[in-house]
């Protein structure tokens, strides 16, 4: 009986010895970024990076105008952070005191692009091109920082209301894209880095950078947002060599 009685107090030793030493679940937390359109394919090289380096903080995504993106902070989505094309809408959501800690990490070149098929002409000039377009895309100005930075072009060209008639307005960069790709339109303003991951479309002019305000994109983070030390760690990641390193690949103008 004895002996029975110190084989279970051993079995229940080595009980809670196995389970003390058990290592403990590692807790993770999941932070939520709202990032401009153009920005798509570049977050997915930078996710498994940044998640491998941190592994207890989990990303996820959504894409869109960036002022789009500005209306759903000011609306209060569970947002913890923004990576937004735009000054102007970084500098709304700060003066609101809904953003904070903004950053600028990286910069664009805007660029006039045609379906792959159109014949070339590379003695034509912007106006030429635009005049002889039947339809011609550009993000909405409203909320889409590549067509604001269109129609600032067209403006200072004094072909807004020439070309008006012509365009076809999307609700981000992306979708200028499409539409160019799908023949829905003749001619589309995009970013250098949208029009090198299409094999469909080609690029018909580069356009003079004094024709429009500077373009940057900027980071910040959400004020509301209950995980700020997750999220500051992943906004300030995106101005490090590695994260700077892809969006060079995908034709991102440093901002280091």
């Amino acid at each position: 009986m004895k002996k029975f009685g110190f084989l279970v107090i051993c079995g229940f030793l080595l009980l809670l010895t196995a389970c003390s030493s058990s290592p403990e679940k590692v807790k993770t937390t999941t932070i939520h970024i709202s990032a401009a359109a153009s920005l798509k394919d570049t977050m997915d090289e930078v996710k498994p990076l940044f998640e491998k380096e941190y592994p207890t903080i989990k990303l996820t995504f959504d894409f869109g105008g960036s002022g789009q993106i500005r209306e759903r902070v000011e609306s209060g989505a569970p947002i913890d952070g923004v990576l937004l094309a735009s000054k102007k809408d970084t500098d709304t959501l700060l003066s609101q005191d809904l953003a904070e800690r903004d950053q600028e990490f990286a910069g664009n070149q805007l660029v006039l692009i045609e379906p792959k098929n159109a014949d070339k002409e590379t003695n034509k000039n912007l106006e030429q091109l635009l005049d002889s377009a039947d339809k011609i895309a550009i993000g909405d100005p409203e909320s889409v920082p590549a067509g604001a930075y269109a129609k600032q072009t067209l403006e200072n060209l004094q072909l807004y209301d020439v070309e008006k008639p012509k365009l076809v307005f999307a609700t981000d960069v992306r979708q200028v894209l499409s539409y160019v790709e799908a023949g829905n339109a003749d001619a589309g303003f995009v970013y250098q880095t949208d029009a090198l991951l299409s094999k469909k479309v080609q690029v018909a002019a580069k356009i003079d950078n004094q024709l429009h305000d500077p373009i940057a994109y900027y980071s910040a983070l959400v004020s509301d947002s209950e995980h700020k030390t997750e999220a500051t760690k992943f906004l300030d990641y995106m101005n490090k060599a590695s994260a700077q390193k892809i969006l060079e690949k995908y034709g991102f103008q440093s901002a280091n």
